[in-house]
């Protein structure tokens, strides 16, 4: 067990990926701080009925909750900017002054600006700024990985929270919470491009009822499939569909991007470990190798044209897996879309169909 814990507190990895999602962490603090400056301009809830959870003398006046406003704008944008030796204490001085803010009053708390302020102060413990950076490129790029898996461990906490929560609540379990959620946000899901006939199903008592309890199970074992290295890659694709339709459907103030970017954790730390061959003999091929160096925001394939004597192949693009294995056509794309953020909910069905096709992966030499 001792080995096991100092294995995982040890581990190493390429922090390429950390550096994508400090930015889009950085982004939705940006995002947060200027909805607070909004606000502050129609009426500062200091002035207002408010609860707060400090004592009275410690909730700023308006003056200093202006300027606490305006810091929280400039943390943002140093910690989307990532120099190296300011961007780690701003995401840890952005969750400080949030919770802070959240803490002189209760009624602006909500589950979404908590995680967002939890998820930046474990990540400004992490070697976020080593990527994606202003500045002197570091020496690596690897480091450790302890905090950012601790944030894997608080997006678990949060789908065990939230389903068990609702499995324990009778009104959730049987739907009516979701189906008044339903008909509040209806008609933005519909202005939004959710087809009418769709939501006039959803609506249905015992179509709401059987959703709830998918959400709930959902959520249960997204907690567990996220742990595992077998199930990990599916529950990620579930995961990405869950919180689209969520989004699609109700308002939830940025939570669905926020989930989505702590997504990213979960990618296997290497960089380039797949390989993508194109025939640049063929504008295909070419437009293809364009596409894929577009979307590789993980960096995860090498991007190299086929040798002269390779081109006899037939192939216009062959994908060499991690393991070495190739995959061409269709395989091809479907690990592609696996591999890249845009393209991942079209992969289980991608690699589902693939996986009927007849036909032989390309032999493929470096």
């Amino acid at each position: 067990m001792r080995d096991a814990i100092r294995r995982w507190r040890d581990a190493m990895g390429d922090t390429h990926a950390l550096g994508l999602v400090r930015i889009a962490l950085g982004l939705l603090l940006f995002a947060g701080a200027l909805r607070a400056a909004r606000e502050l301009e129609d009426v500062y809830f200091g002035d207002v009925f408010h609860q707060p959870m400090v004592p009275a003398g410690f909730v700023p006046t308006r003056s200093l909750y202006a300027l606490l406003v305006i810091a929280q704008v400039l943390l943002a944008v140093t910690v989307v900017a990532g120099h190296r030796r300011s961007a780690r204490p701003a995401l840890l001085a952005s969750a400080v002054l949030g919770a802070f803010v959240l803490l002189c009053d209760r009624l602006q708390f909500h589950n979404g600006r908590w995680a967002l302020y939890c998820y930046a102060a474990l990540l400004a413990f992490a070697p976020c700024d080593r990527s994606f950076h202003l500045g002197t490129p570091p020496g690596t790029r690897v480091g450790p990985l302890w905090a950012a898996r601790l944030a894997q461990i608080q997006l678990a906490i949060i789908y065990v929270a939230s389903g068990g929560s609702k499995l324990l609540d009778p009104d959730w379990r049987d739907g009516r919470v979701l189906l008044e959620r339903f008909r509040l946000y209806g008609p933005q899901a519909v202005e939004a491009g959710v087809p009418q006939r769709l939501l006039d199903w959803m609506t249905r008592t015992d179509v709401s009822s059987a959703l709830a309890k998918l959400a709930i199970a959902t959520e249960l074992l997204l907690a567990i499939g996220l742990g595992s290295r077998s199930a990990r890659i599916f529950a990620l694709w579930w995961g990405v569909w869950f919180h689209l339709v969520i989004e699609a459907t109700s308002r939830v103030e940025g939570f669905t991007w926020l989930t989505l970017s702590i997504y990213v954790l979960f990618v296997t730390p290497d960089v380039r470990a797949r390989k993508v061959f194109f025939d640049a003999s063929r504008a295909k091929g070419r437009w293809a190798a364009r596409a894929v160096t577009a979307l590789d925001w993980l960096a995860r394939f090498d991007v190299k044209a086929w040798r002269m004597d390779a081109v006899h192949r037939g192939h216009v693009v062959v994908v060499l897996r991690r393991d070495g294995t190739p995959a061409a056509g269709l395989r091809a794309l479907a690990m592609v879309a696996r591999c890249t953020p845009l393209l991942f909910p079209m992969w289980a069905p991608l690699a589902m169909i693939a996986s009927f096709t007849r036909g032989r992966d390309a032999d493929v030499e470096d």
